[in-house]
């Protein structure tokens, strides 16, 4: 995939117009999924397609022809959206045992970091096997934790639910049982995937926001990673954190239980007498507690939740800085970033789609404030057009309205919303040559030049 840049020129069209120039690169490119659908787990519903590595098929054919015992297993899946590109990475746990887990949190420690990961659940059969599968999805800093799996030393994982299984995968040449190679061969997956991902120039996809939208409709939640570095004590030093996953959670007993329990109860989110023994009544006090600080909501009680139980503060995340919208004929206008994709959509689904299969869309998105005393009408009032050399492709402006739940092509006064400007192309020239995008209110026109190659 090439990487593009998004060349931004103002021009306005008067004698005294000064010309200034941003860059924005381009969020996603036409993505090529031929190499993916190579392996054997390939596999593409009305839903989008889904794809895992050679390594995870063979392992996960060993995984199911074993009887007997608890064994784990985890790989990286790709996933997406041939229409949107939207592309979407899971970290994928497989766990078969007496003991049910119903796990809906996932841990990792990687060498001196730990990553908690929010998942799915549901039962699958796998061979002989009854398997229950939690899918992590990830954004772009679970990306770049499975980056760091790579060059780990030592990873150790665990699975959160109604009990826990703890497992540590490590590279061998030979090991003492099945289920050692199983657990151990989950790494082997990972790299094959991440590969595919630097095809697809994961590295310059900028459509995350996206990705988790799509995640939300289809699982109910968006991707939720923490993220932190081991080694330093927490505020309540009588609750210690010396496992190896600084954390305490469901099966664990002992002293530093009764402290968390003790905590707990003094805060105000857990009654009765503290047993040392962490089972449902504290599980349900610790989710109460990480929602109310803002921390993922999980059974997890770690060094952010038991500071903030301790000093009643939480290191707040700093918000993203928005470039400010600029003037342009008596409208406030901004442009983010543009892409290549056969359709789009609103955040509840109202899409847009190329109309012809030869076809694919240009998409250009940003923000629209109308400052008038009137209705905002885009195809009187704001318009778009979209050049290829001498060809010019109409281009079609709406703006997402109704909470997100449609397009629409006109704003109320004072209404501030998300604008959508997209044209329909022929897909064989879709991110080459030369691009210019000129959009229009009044008599002030503002000119995006899209420079291809790499």
């Amino acid at each position: 995939m090439k990487k593009k840049l998004l060349v931004l020129t103002l021009a306005l069209l008067m004698l005294t117009a000064a010309a200034s120039a941003d860059t924005l690169e381009l969020a996603a490119g036409p993505a090529d999924l031929a190499p993916l659908e190579r392996y054997a787990a390939w596999t593409e519903d009305e839903t989008g397609w889904r794809v895992y590595a050679n390594e995870t098929t063979a392992a996960l054919a060993q995984f199911g022809a074993e009887q007997g015992g608890s064994a784990a297993y985890f790989y990286l899946e790709l996933s997406g959206d041939r229409a949107t590109g939207v592309i979407q990475p899971a970290l994928v746990f497989c766990y078969t045992g007496y003991t049910a887990l119903n796990a809906d949190t996932a841990a990792l420690v990687v060498d001196g970091a730990r990553y908690i990961f929010k998942t799915t659940h549901e039962t699958a059969q796998i061979g002989r096997v009854r398997a229950e599968i939690m899918r992590a999805p990830l954004d772009a800093a679970g990306v770049r934790a499975m980056r760091a799996l790579l060059v780990a030393r030592t990873v150790r994982a665990r699975l959160l639910g109604d009990a826990s299984y703890t497992f540590t995968p490590e590279l061998r040449d030979t090991y003492a049982s099945t289920r050692l190679q199983i657990e151990g061969s989950s790494l082997k997956g990972v790299s094959a995937m991440l590969a595919e991902l630097d095809k697809l120039d994961i590295d310059h996809y900028a459509l995350w926001d996206l990705t988790a939208a799509r995640w939300k409709r289809l699982y109910g939640f968006e991707p939720a990673m923490e993220h932190c570095s081991l080694g330093r004590e927490s505020a309540d030093a009588a609750v210690a954190l010396n496992n190896d996953f600084e954390m305490l959670a469901r099966d664990d007993s002992s002293q530093s239980v009764r402290a968390l329990q003790n905590l707990l109860v003094q805060t105000g989110y857990m009654q009765g007498r503290p047993d040392g023994s962490f089972g449902d009544g504290t599980d349900r006090a610790v989710r109460a507690a990480r929602r109310y600080w803002g921390l993922m909501e999980c059974g997890v009680a770690d060094r952010a939740l038991i500071d903030a139980l301790t000093n009643g503060t939480v290191a707040a995340a700093q918000a993203p800085q928005e470039d400010p919208l600029e003037m342009l004929g008596g409208l406030s206008v901004r442009l983010d970033r543009c892409w290549f994709a056969d359709a789009f959509s609103s955040e509840k689904g109202d899409v847009r789609s190329a109309l012809n299969a030869d076809n694919t869309l240009f998409i250009a998105e940003g923000r629209v404030l109308n400052t008038g005393a009137e209705e905002l009408t885009f195809y009187r009032q704001l318009s778009a057009t979209l050049n290829y050399g001498d060809v010019a492709f109409p281009c079609t402006l709406v703006c997402e309205t109704d909470a997100g739940a449609r397009f629409d092509t006109s704003l109320l006064p004072l209404g501030e919303a998300r604008l959508m400007i997209y044209a329909e192309i022929p897909r064989r020239i879709a991110g080459e040559g030369d691009w210019t995008l000129a959009l229009t209110a009044g008599s002030e026109t503002r000119n995006y030049d899209l420079a291809g190659g790499n």
